[in-house]
């Protein structure tokens, strides 16, 4: 009798639930054949500067529907049609136009435009401007597009005699530039190199890098997109390799130059490069002139290493080497090496980690197998210098008993629990005081004020003004900003 009454009320249940279903299933089915509306997800789609010649740029945006019911797109296209130079992608299907693309209801549809520019004659940036067109119902809804071109001098597997670039346009180097053995490369102030994801600019003769405090050169990569579609600051490590010194190379100088983005491994001619900003091999040449001179320069933002140096000869003054992969400077197998008034740092970010590599190391020695080891003299002189991060220790120096090692620490702050080895030289250093940057997250090193290095520092002649031009104090502060 309970089973009877159960059934009696259990079939209309089912055929209610029926009914709601085909009922819904055939609202879900329903087209909104007249008005409606439909958003971006962006006011203007906007491009940053596109190099002529070399690739193209992507971005993305959606396409909302506003409604409850599916809506047909009768046509997502570009006002210029063919003539445009943006091309179009919608659920995979490419063109200048496509037609009848669905949504569904409260819904949205990705929509990927690219742009190739072709050269023109202006040495300035140029606007290439188009308009998204999209169509519902017989009623238009548009979209800015807007990029920037950029025409440019392109070095591609060139091999470099003398000569001096100019600066009208950007360079870009694409699959590696070299200066040839006894020929001289010079980039004046006010010059900007871009390089490619796979590229690098390696030196057998020798570099000249004449920046200025007023108008410095900037080595990058050449993909400028991600300043749209990440933000205002953006710093993302790896974006191109490095400058390259060989050991033929000699008498290599940078005034006033910035490096960022870098470190990324690259190949020539089938041998890969380590990931380093500025790599340089063994002083072969020993003329007594560093092989390597950089002033009032900046490396940051390296995949890899800043500098990484093997048995090589080196003098840094006024230079800031911060936020790198591997060590920001690391020093193997001996060399000479002088740094003042440097600020070195890693305190790891959303792009870089740094969990293991130390800010600095410096050693008489490289490693060849578990056990095994080449040696050779080091000399290294380290003065008004800041190592500082995010480690319990960020220095470390170290020196095997086959090779001499002479090693001084003057007037530096640095981050280091472990104990100095005994054959460094040390004089008031401050270890394991915050050095109180302004905003290291932002790549601000200058001090705040009450800073331990503010007059932490002591005179050495001919070093009278820090990084931004400013005198420095009697005593000066340690690191590149006064």
């Amino acid at each position: 009798m309970q089973l009877k009454r159960l059934r009696h009320w259990l079939f209309p249940l089912a055929i209610l639930l029926l009914v709601i279903a085909i009922s819904t299933s055939c609202r879900k089915e329903k087209f909104l054949t007249s008005g409606g509306e439909i958003a971006f997800s962006l006011d203007t789609l906007t491009f940053d500067t596109v190099f002529t010649q070399q690739g193209s740029a992507t971005r993305s945006i959606r396409i909302f529907n506003k409604q409850k019911d599916k809506i047909m797109l009768s046509s997502i296209r570009l006002r210029k049609g063919e003539k445009s130079p943006y091309r179009l992608n919608v659920n995979g299907q490419p063109g200048k136009e496509i037609r009848d693309v669905e949504v569904a209801g409260n819904d949205s549809v990705w929509v990927f435009a690219a742009i190739t520019i072709d050269p023109t004659n202006e040495n300035d940036p140029f606007v290439v401007d188009d308009d998204l067109v999209v169509t519902l119902n017989g009623k238009d809804f548009s979209l800015p597009l807007m990029a920037y071109g950029q025409n440019a001098y392109y070095i591609r597997d060139s091999v470099l005699q003398t000569q001096t670039w100019r600066t009208d346009k950007p360079y870009v180097i694409v699959h590696n530039a070299v200066v040839d053995e006894g020929q001289t490369l010079t980039i004046p102030a006010g010059a900007r190199v871009y390089v490619h994801r796979d590229s690098r600019l390696y030196v057998l003769g020798t570099l000249k890098i004449n920046g200025t405090a007023a108008d410095s050169v900037i080595f990058q990569g050449d993909r400028l997109d991600p300043l749209v579609w990440i933000g205002d600051y953006i710093d993302i490590p790896g974006q191109w390799g490095g400058l390259y010194f060989f050991k033929q190379s000699y008498g290599n100088v940078i005034n006033h130059a910035v490096f960022k983005n870098g470190g990324a491994i690259t190949t020539l001619n089938g041998q890969a490069a380590q990931g380093a900003t500025i790599q340089i091999d063994a002083d072969t040449v020993k003329n007594g002139t560093p092989k390597l001179t950089i002033n009032n320069s900046v490396i940051y933002s390296s995949q890899g290493y800043g500098i990484l140096a093997f048995n090589s000869s080196l003098q840094a003054d006024n230079c800031r080497i911060t936020e790198c992969g591997g060590e920001n400077v690391m020093f193997f197998d001996g060399g000479n090496y002088k740094m003042r008034f440097c600020t070195i740092g890693t305190y790891g970010s959303s792009y870089l980690s740094h969990t293991e590599n130390l800010s600095m190391a410096v050693l008489n020695y490289i490693p060849t197998g578990q056990t095994t080891y080449d040696s050779h003299p080091l000399t290294a002189d380290i003065r008004n210098c800041i190592v500082y991060g995010s480690l319990t220790d960020e220095i470390f120096i170290d020196a095997k008993p086959e090779s001499p090692a002479a090693v001084t620490l003057g007037n530096c702050l640095l981050k280091s629990t472990e104990p100095i080895p005994g054959f460094v030289a040390v004089s008031n250093n401050k270890l394991n005081q915050d050095p109180l940057f302004v905003d290291y997250s932002k790549a601000n090193y200058h001090l705040q004020e009450g800073s331990p290095a503010k007059g932490a520092g002591q005179v050495i002649p001919g070093l009278t003004v820090d990084f931004d031009g400013k005198p420095r104090g009697n005593p000066p502060s340690a690191g590149c900003y006064e």
